[in-house]
């Protein structure tokens, strides 16, 4: 065993008649003897197919009871994880066995006529108490690691990050580096077994994998388990399943404060409520927002900062003193900041993120010596620590727009925009201008309103004039359905940047 399946396994013997996991979508209950169970089976079902230590298994699913369960089987074998996106294109997926001879896959159902054609591919499915599991293995896989002897050191799960340009790099988080992580998150949010949380980030994700199922299973709390966020359902599945705190992205708690029939919800169960708090990353809340949700719902938003390849965990805000506009305080990690080539962590000035700790990887999968500096991880994120030792993120080194000799950071002027009613999500990019070299050009993906375009600019750019610098404000505005995005969903700005600038 490893430090990780050791702990996880620990967690459901000691509460083995106490429910750990219940799915929304079916209202399946499992208490951590029928895991314990649930895995056991699924791991003879894995080595029927021949599934051993070293072996790469891609997992393409939305949301479901049975990931925690795969992965955990998983692990036990030596076998790895791959999760990817559900809705990622099936010749995404054949490239990805292609190009690195991975053994097997287990599919959404949607995937199934595309892989009937493939003739590399065979249809091993199997069932884990009535559901499906639909399992393919690849004629032209290759073990990963040959001979490999199972420890804490092993690979357990390979992620795609979210990489703006060409294809994502790969990253491989250990047996220890994945149970160092979900520690230190249980303990900077003093989680307990009295805990539950509920699961609306996708799982393929590592704030999913790590935050939510990692960090509560670890601490013997519940795991409730949504195939995906509803702003309609949200209240209803806290209150019925005694959920405790949630991880979501500020998208979410826009959401949450517009759409009419969350706040209904709320508003009827708000006695059955025991949510304590939600945590928030990907970008920080504008501090008006935030204020208004917590005004609105009387829940606090905790702000904190992570990335792939630190098992999603760097920096939190205290509960006891949060700085909004702030991702906190480092967590288990040590923080620095290169500016001018040389490693600081002095306050007030403003260098590029970098990162060392006991979950923070020290090489990809696919080595990429230019992503370290002297041992530390280069985070490709702007950061500056104020004079408390908060960190506030400026922004991505690549995406910084130059406008007439200033640098403009995109991030700052998203999170102003997006405090706009009409603004569903706001991208900024830097698109080409004769005179000053790059104008800052907004791509807006409206809500559903009243306004026109004509009208949604207008107060787009008053807006902008009154909450932003001059180098800031945008010069240009455009309205989209949606943006260009990579296999991971995120958005591909140079893309984005190259089609609006025609």
């Amino acid at each position: 065993m490893t430090v990780l399946t050791r702990d996880l396994q620990a967690q459901l013997t000691a509460h083995a008649d106490d429910v750990m996991l219940v799915s929304l979508t079916d209202e399946r209950q499992y208490t951590g003897q029928q895991v314990t169970a649930l895995v056991e089976q699924t791991k003879q079902a894995l080595a029927d197919q021949a599934i051993g230590a070293g072996d790469v298994v891609l997992i393409a699913l939305a949301n479901h009871w049975l990931y925690p369960i795969l992965e955990q089987a998983l692990w036990e074998i030596g076998a790895i994880a791959h999760p990817v996106a559900p809705t990622s294109g099936v010749r995404e997926i054949l490239d990805e066995f292609a190009d690195y001879h991975y053994t097997a896959g287990i599919f959404a159902e949607s995937f199934r006529p595309a892989l009937a054609k493939q003739p590399d591919f065979l249809d091993q499915t199997f069932t884990i108490h009535e559901q499906p599991v639909y399992f393919y293995r690849y004629q032209q896989g290759e073990s990963f690691q040959n001979g490999m002897t199972l420890s804490d050191d092993s690979l357990a799960v390979i992620l795609n990050t979210s990489g703006s340009t060409g294809k994502p790099k790969r990253v491989g988080l250990t047996h220890a580096q994945l149970a160092n992580s979900a520690h230190h998150i249980a303990a900077s949010q003093r989680l307990t077994n009295q805990d539950a949380t509920m699961v609306v980030m996708p799982m393929f994700h590592v704030n999913a994998q790590v935050i939510a199922m990692l960090s509560t299973r670890l601490s013997g709390g519940k795991l409730v388990v949504a195939e995906k966020f509803s702003a309609s359902k949200f209240w209803e599945a806290v209150a019925d399943h005694q959920v405790t705190w949630v991880s979501i992205v500020p998208t979410i708690v826009q959401m949450l404060q517009q759409n009419e029939r969350a706040r209904t919800a709320f508003a009827r169960r708000q006695a059955d409520v025991q949510l304590k708090y939600v945590r928030s990353a990907s970008f920080s809340l504008p501090a008006e927002q935030l204020a208004a949700f917590q005004d609105q719902y009387g829940i606090p938003v905790i702000e904190g900062y992570g990335m792939t390849e630190a098992a999603s965990l760097i920096a939190l805000n205290p509960f006891d003193a949060p700085k909004p506009g702030t991702v906190g305080l480092p967590v288990a990690t040590e923080i620095a900041l290169l500016v001018d080539n040389q490693v600081t962590d002095e306050p007030n000035q403003t260098g590029e993120i970098l990162l060392r700790g006991d979950h923070v990887i020290t090489d990809y999968v696919d080595p990429k010596p230019s992503a370290f500096h002297d041992g530390w991880l280069r985070t490709g994120d702007l950061g500056r620590f104020d004079d408390d030792g908060y960190l506030k993120i400026v922004g991505r080194i690549k995406d910084i727009i130059s406008r007439g000799g200033e640098k403009v950071a995109p991030a700052a002027i998203e999170a102003v925009l997006r405090q706009l009613d009409f603004v569903a999500d706001v991208v900024v990019v830097g698109t080409p201008d004769a005179l000053y070299g790059e104008a800052v050009t907004a791509v807006v993906i409206p809500t559903a309103n009243e306004l026109t375009e004509a009208e949604m600019t207008t107060k787009l750019l008053e807006h902008a004039s009154t909450n932003l610098s001059q180098p800031a404000r945008p010069t240009q505005v455009f309205f989209v359905t949606d943006y260009p995005r990579n296999p991971t969903g995120k958005v591909v700005r140079p893309q984005l940047a190259a089609t609006i600038g025609k």
